[in-house]
């Protein structure tokens, strides 16, 4: 009886949040709105710079405000720089004419109408020629 003990306590409120590695060098971070939001209101506001950073808060640049935000409500943002796309020359485009001459060429085949379809108690069925 002596050696009987009660269960270990299980803490059900601690969470574990994720913390991304890039929050520690990023320069702008998107925020989650915490608080009840309305139907199709967005999760996640849109792209703020970061200020100064600690181990748990970020002070950001929020419409010319500074508000200190806590980390477990933090992303960083993945800001694409300008690529340099290759495109294609104005003389290699094809020209609008030449657009045109291809339309011409490909016709539509013209639809053909099913006759009516009999069922077996004598009603007379039309099938959709969208989906047949």
């Amino acid at each position: 009886m002596q050696r009987l003990l009660p269960p270990k306590t299980q803490y059900h409120g601690q969470h574990s949040v994720f913390v991304s590695k890039d929050l520690s060098s990023c320069s702008h971070v998107i925020v989650r709105t915490d608080a009840l939001r309305k139907g199709l209101q967005l999760l996640y506001e849109c792209l703020f710079q970061v200020l100064d950073r600690n181990e748990k808060i970020f002070n950001i640049n929020k419409n010319g405000k500074e508000p200190t935000v806590n980390i477990d409500l933090v992303k960083p943002a993945c800001v694409l720089r300008d690529c340099d796309c290759t495109r294609l020359p104005a003389s290699e485009s094809p020209t609008p004419q030449e657009n045109l001459q291809e339309d011409r060429t490909t016709e539509t085949p013209a639809r053909t109408t099913r006759p009516e379809t009999v069922t077996r108690s004598g009603r007379r069925v039309r099938f959709n020629p969208r989906y047949a």
